[in-house]
């Protein structure tokens, strides 16, 4: 299963041409509680910097509105499906 990611724009601080850069949500979360430096990438001019106070904030406000499931809910979810699924195939 692959990683959830983040995808989020970013200016380029060498010509201020806003693009999408994508980074795991974990490692946005761990850096954040850990007051970590978070990497930002802009690919205009193939350049890296790190986040300013301004865009951890952004990141920081984008994850708290972000709804998250567990892996259990997911399961749950899916085995009610499956249970509804052979009760209406009973049915019929």
């Amino acid at each position: 299963m692959k990683e959830p990611t983040l995808k989020f724009p970013v200016t380029c601080p060498s010509c201020a041409l806003q693009s999408f850069t994508e980074i795991s949500i974990a490692v946005v979360a761990n850096a954040l509680l850990t007051e970590r430096n978070i990497r930002l990438y802009a690919s205009c001019h193939d350049i890296y910097w790190t986040a300013t106070f301004i865009e951890r904030e952004q990141l920081r406000k984008t994850l708290s509105s972000m709804k998250f499931e567990t892996r259990r809910a997911v399961v749950q979810l899916a085995s009610s499906q499956t249970r509804y699924a052979l009760r209406k195939s009973d049915c019929h």
